[in-house]
């Protein structure tokens, strides 16, 4: 009984001297819903860093968070507007001063937008008290026993771009694709403003996502409404991904050809758009190619491009944007049938915007990018410096690829941050005023890309200092100050980038794709592969490809693979049960596992493809075959270890497991979940399954249901 009363005097001492935090000025910025909202979550989230209750307009309070007394700019309480060429963006920019008055900390924040305040707010919490809001989900929530900012505590900030946000690609079944298409999905609204929360407090102003035609069109207009509104209500853009004609992958149409409807393509577009509109849009990214890889009927498309352009901006006062693909124009199946001169542009061009998209962990400036038959991507920064003279232009990169680069396969690929970095930094050098990221799941690490890029949108410095310089690593850093952690992510991310990458490893790392094992024009290059196909080294290959296949990738598959190891055994003899707390330990487990199948994949894929030289080797000289069964019983040894760390994973998903790794129906042409293709290591299995049989075409062992993707139905 001693014990317990000893206990409560304790908590009550403590409750007794706990910090005072009172927000100052809340109610007159509470006229406006993004502060009062900002105010609202961030008051509760200081209540659990310093366990105690923060008030509003408790002048007497030991810390004072004073709000601007009035906002200058009042002319958008929405958070964008439409005019004839741009759109309107409000300042983000905001200033944190303080001051000590007796005993009080006073700490003020200038800015001259309701948007500025609430990016002040949270970037307090982020960058000055150690709140990560690193997903949606998740956040790391400090504990503070007392006020840890001085008197003399300053913080200035600009954003690199007006707007900064992300495109869920919810064409493939993604955590919120459901919740995103399905007002009748479990929790499903509540899933959304989680992830609108994660934009907010990340400074981001923009969210879109693809609407799919297999949407209820009777239910999903007021799901809509609530989306948009709750964006509005947090400061976020609003804009949704929908096609003119596009058949691919169930996306959504403004018209279609009979027998589905015989009313004219105008009299749909018409009705589709107000259908469309019962939801305030901000902005409609629209898709004008009936594919990624045809131009279709380019003088009808103007047509109707002009009249979509009018009725968006005039009549529903949104933005029309546009995608230009990483396919160059004259690799288009139909280019030849192009019925408009190279280079045109219609007089309306400058009315719509485009965005600029690159794939995978390429650059712009990458010198090589094997991806969609190009060399590189430094075509679209060429069309980049070219669109941006002439309209609103905006950068719009990866964070993962899902069919078969990387989160199919599993991998980890840490040089996604160098990429996205040097991309940021070169974007923002030129003043392009957007970056929209497209981004394809969470799950195995890739939230930490997707968060690194939400934050790098931001520059920050103390007082006059410069301002802070950004580096690849910096948010894990500020996760793990573990000098050691440290370095063991560097070491890695290096190691990855001159493997796979520099050195082009990655081409034996990613699994085949449908298009890589189809015969004659189809047989696309859509993300990086051997320069021999897997076949032609089984069967064809002569000695000279043999040796020189097993005197360069072998050995860097085994290097990848023995220094990856090297790291993680190193890492995990220097750690001890004290090393992390509860939170870092979940957000290291997740990146080590992460980098251990990555490793992993090198070690299975050097096993399967020395299988295949030493098959054919034999038949060449004649020989019989007497080690191939221990090499393939070897891999699957290797793809046993590695299954055992995809169910650790699969035990801390973040979403419902069923939703993310079965086999279901949904609303994609995809009937699974993204990390389907993770549960059994389907692809691994493939490929010990081919070395054995000799099975490459591409229906062999198929998961994906090719005619509906490429919308046969």
């Amino acid at each position: 009984m001693k014990k317990y009363l000893l206990l409560l005097l304790s908590l009550f001492a403590l409750n007794l001297y706990a910090v005072e935090i009172s927000f100052i000025n809340s109610r007159h910025n509470g006229e406006n819903k993004v502060v009062e909202m900002a105010v609202k979550d961030a008051s509760a989230l200081l209540s659990k860093a310093f366990s105690s209750n923060v008030e509003t307009e408790n002048n007497s309070a030991d810390i004072l968070l004073v709000l601007p007394s009035e906002i200058e700019d009042k002319s958008n309480v929405q958070p964008v507007k439409a005019g004839s060429k741009r759109l309107y963006y409000p300042n983000s920019e905001f200033e944190w001063s303080s001051r000590k008055k007796g005993a009080q900390i006073i700490h003020e924040l200038n800015a001259t937008t309701y948007q500025g305040v609430a990016n002040g707010i949270y970037a307090l919490l982020q960058e000055a008290l150690g709140f990560q809001f690193y997903h949606p989900r998740e956040m790391i929530v400090p504990k503070h026993s007392a006020w840890p900012l001085q008197a003399d505590f300053s913080l200035i900030a600009k954003p690199r771009f007006n707007v900064r946000g992300f495109h869920l690609h919810t064409m493939h079944p993604l955590e919120l694709t459901e919740a995103l298409l399905d007002p009748d999905f479990p929790n499903a609204i509540e899933q959304v403003k989680e992830y609108i929360d994660w934009l907010a407090r990340n400074g981001q102003n923009y969210f879109e996502f693809n609407l799919l035609k297999t949407i209820s069109k009777r239910k999903w207009p007021a799901h809509a409404k609530q989306i948009v509104d709750y964006c509005h209500d947090r400061g976020i853009i609003a804009g949704v991904d929908i096609s003119l004609h596009m058949i691919q992958q169930k996306a959504f149409m403004l018209y279609r050809n009979p027998p589905f409807s015989f009313r004219s393509k105008k009299k749909q577009i018409k009705r589709n758009l107000e259908w469309l509109f019962q939801a305030d849009w901000d902005v409609v990214n629209m898709e004008f190619s009936t594919t990624e890889f045809t131009q279709g009927n380019l003088r009808e498309k103007e047509e109707l491009r002009a009249f979509i352009t009018e009725l968006i901006i005039e009549k529903y006062d949104a933005k029309l944007i546009g995608r230009k693909h990483v396919v160059k124009e004259s690799e288009m199946v139909d280019s030849k049938k192009s019925a408009l001169k190279s280079g045109y542009r219609s007089p309306l061009d400058s009315l719509r915007g485009m965005l600029i998209h690159t794939v995978m962990f390429y650059s712009l400036t990458d010198e090589v990018a094997p991806v969609y038959g190009n060399e590189n991507l430094q075509h679209m920064y060429a069309a980049l410096l070219k669109e941006m003279k002439e309209r609103e232009t905006w950068y719009y990169p990866e964070t993962a690829y899902w069919i078969t680069f990387d989160n199919s396969v599993p991998m980890f690929l840490m040089p996604y941050l160098n990429a996205r970095l040097d991309d940021i930094l070169l974007v923002d050098s030129l003043g392009i005023p957007g970056h929209i990221t497209f981004s394809s799941g969470w799950e195995w690490g890739y939230w930490l890309f997707d968060w690194s890029i939400a934050r790098w949108s931001w520059k920050y410095r103390q007082e006059e200092k410069s301002w802070e310089k950004a580096t690849p690593t910096q948010f894990l850093d500020a996760i793990f100050p573990q000098k050691n952690i440290q370095s063991y992510f560097q070491n890695h991310l290096n190691l990855q980038q001159n493997y796979l990458k520099d050195n082009e490893l990655v081409r034996y790392m990613t699994a085949m794709t449908v298009t890589d094992e189809m015969p004659g024009p189809v047989n696309l290059e859509l993300h990086p592969r051997p320069e021999w196909p897997y076949k032609y080294i089984r069967n064809n290959a002569p000695k000279t490809v043999l040796d020189s296949i097993e005197h360069t990738y072998i050995p860097m598959l085994s290097g990848f693979y023995d220094r990856t190891k090297a790291l993680n055994d190193l890492m995990q003899k220097n750690m001890n049960s004290n090393s992390f707390n509860k939170g870092q330990q979940l957000i290291f487990d997740e990146l080590y596992e992460g980098l251990k199948i990555t490793g992993l994949r090198a070690w299975h894929r050097k096993h399967t493809l020395q299988y295949l030289i030493e098959y054919r080797r034999n038949k060449i000289e004649k020989r019989s075959f007497t080690r191939g069964n221990n090499i393939l019983n070897e891999a699957k040894k290797i793809r046993m270890d590695a299954l055992k760390i995809v169910r650790i994973r699969e035990q801390q998903y973040r979403y419902n497991l069923e939703l993310l790794n079965s086999k279901r129906r949904g609303h994609t042409a995809y009937h699974f979940g993204y990390l389907y293709p993770v549960r059994d290591l389907h692809f691994w299995h493939r490929e010990e399954m081919q070395a054995k049989t000799g099975k490459y075409g591409a229906f062999y062992r198929i998961i994906w249901n090719v005619p509906r993707i490429i919308g046969l139905w």
